[in-house]
């Protein structure tokens, strides 16, 4: 099978330099018929630390989804699937919550193909991201908010109103009912090419991309990269492992928040994948 690497030769875009990202919007402030304080301490402190845990675990709970489908590259389960090869994976991370995504596409084998130069693997993707929108992820916030609760929960921590800042953040033992509203708005997909040809295609593509490794820019003649995103808080990190150099493990690391080159190896990259995934939901 295939191997993917990047050649070192002549690339026919340039990676832009990163956008400079716009201000994230501020979370909303707590409802006005609330009282001012719970036994002491501020209502307002209360409301933004639960507040910002809860928008904090966007992050880590599509983190755990991604990484609750990756493969062992071991198992003695003939019937199982192993990691053979990591291929090209993706980042986005936003803070216009809940929006971004994880990536990677992996050759998987079957353990019973043995270890070496084995049979039958095959290209995998899978993914994590929201379906949802930052107003979803507030009305968590705004459903199981309860200042007399919280108050209890940091008196029975020996936690004093004066300690409380607005740097203070907490779950106030909230925490699964947190995850599970969260949880329930993340999308996962764990697609293989046998059920997707697009899965393979989309890392041939990439595959065949050639890369200058010239400090001195672009040469004469190589077009201009085609134009950036509007500015956003996104964060682009695409990882591509590059298998030419026998002795050496390398990889390709690419980031921005909204260049155009991003987007193009984006498309070429899942333009495939996606086009095969919309069949499959249809």
């Amino acid at each position: 099978m295939k191997r993917f690497w990047l050649a070192a030769l002549i690339l026919g875009f340039a990676v832009n330099l990163p956008a400079k990202a716009s201000v994230p919007p501020p979370p909303p402030p707590p409802p006005t018929n609330l009282p001012a304080s719970y036994d002491g301490y501020s209502t307002e402190q209360l409301w933004y630390a639960y507040m910002t845990y809860v928008r904090g675990e966007t992050a880590a709970r599509r983190t755990a989804a991604f990484e609750a489908l990756r493969l062992p590259g071991y198992s003695d389960d003939p019937a199982a699937w192993r990691t053979e090869l990591d291929g090209p994976s993706y980042v986005s991370v936003s803070w216009w919550i809940p929006y971004g995504i994880l990536f990677a596409f992996e050759e998987i084998c079957p353990v019973s193909a043995g270890y070496r130069d084995p049979e039958g693997c095959l290209w995998r993707y899978r993914s994590a991201s929201f379906s949802a929108s930052a107003e979803d992820i507030h009305a968590i916030v705004f459903e199981t908010f309860d200042g007399a609760a919280f108050a209890a929960n940091l008196h029975a921590r020996g936690i004093t109103p004066d300690a409380i800042s607005r740097n203070f953040v907490s779950d106030f033992g909230l925490a699964n009912i947190v995850h599970e509203r969260l949880d329930g708005m993340i999308v996962t997909r764990d697609v293989r090419e046998d059920a997707c040809p697009g899965v393979r295609d989309g890392v041939e593509v990439i595959a065949e991309i050639a890369l200058p490794l010239s400090p001195y820019g672009p040469p004469a003649g190589t077009p201009p990269p085609p134009p950036p995103d509007p500015p956003s808080g996104n964060t682009q990190t695409l990882t591509v492992p590059a298998g030419y150099f026998p002795d050496l493990d390398v990889t390709v690391t690419l980031e921005s928040n909204g260049a155009g080159s991003m987007r193009t190896l984006l498309d070429a990259l899942t333009g495939p994948a996606n086009a095969c995934l919309a069949d499959l939901r249809d």
